[in-house]
């Protein structure tokens, strides 16, 4: 037998098994389960930083959607002076975000690829600060009720993959909900004062992500 024949043999063997290898490893991630932990590195409607993220547990269920939790908050500041100048106004808003989510994950070369959407509640709560020729005149934090609003959710996560384990990936997480009237269900007094704006705001907005899943 010539050396050609023995090397073709031999290359068609081991090509043979790496085929079958490749197969059982695929059949092997596809048995996997998964735990995807997430944390948010900035979101379009925040003006300071946030806290949050979300978690994903994927099964080899077909068919059967997998299950997340989505989470944010973040606070701001807004001052605000009376046209006459002697007067202002501070509301400080502290807000967060909860969503329970479903979602596919979408075959797709090299990468992986997530679709999901969610749904829960947003909460918002704003404490009015009222000083007059910089004295303090009166704060109403329990005066203002927490408001909770329903919110909607839809992502999607790409990430690539490591030895079937390890995944690295990104996400875009976009949250919709109703605009907030901040001072609403206040007791503060300011009936007096005029340039003040409580104009409603709107908290909808885009959450991104980086995250890592791992597979057991």
């Amino acid at each position: 037998m010539s050396r050609n024949n023995i090397f073709c043999r031999s290359f068609l063997g081991l090509f043979a098994g790496l085929i079958f290898l490749i197969g059982h490893t695929e059949t092997l991630k596809a048995q996997f389960f998964g735990v995807s932990l997430d944390t948010a590195i900035g979101y379009s409607a925040a003006k300071k930083g946030v806290i949050g993220g979300s978690v994903g547990i994927t099964h080899p269920i077909p068919l059967v959607p997998n299950l997340g939790f989505s989470t944010l908050t973040f606070e701001e500041l807004e001052e605000q002076q009376s046209t006459d100048a002697s007067t202002q106004i501070s509301m400080a808003t502290k807000n967060k975000l909860s969503t329970i989510n479903v979602f596919y994950n979408v075959p797709f070369p090299v990468v992986s690829m997530s679709l999901g959407f969610g749904y829960g509640t947003f909460k918002s709560q704003t404490t009015l600060t009222y000083l007059k020729n910089n004295v303090h005149q009166g704060t109403s934090p329990d005066a203002i009720k927490e408001q909770s609003i329903p919110v909607a959710e839809g992502y999607i996560h790409v990430g690539l993959p490591f030895w079937n384990i390890i995944e690295f990936h990104i996400g875009y997480h976009y949250f919709s909900a109703a605009a907030v009237q901040r001072d609403k269900g206040r007791s503060l007094d300011i009936s007096g004062i005029s340039g003040i704006d409580f104009k409603k705001v709107n908290y909808s907005g885009g959450m991104s992500t980086i995250g890592i899943q791992l597979a057991f």
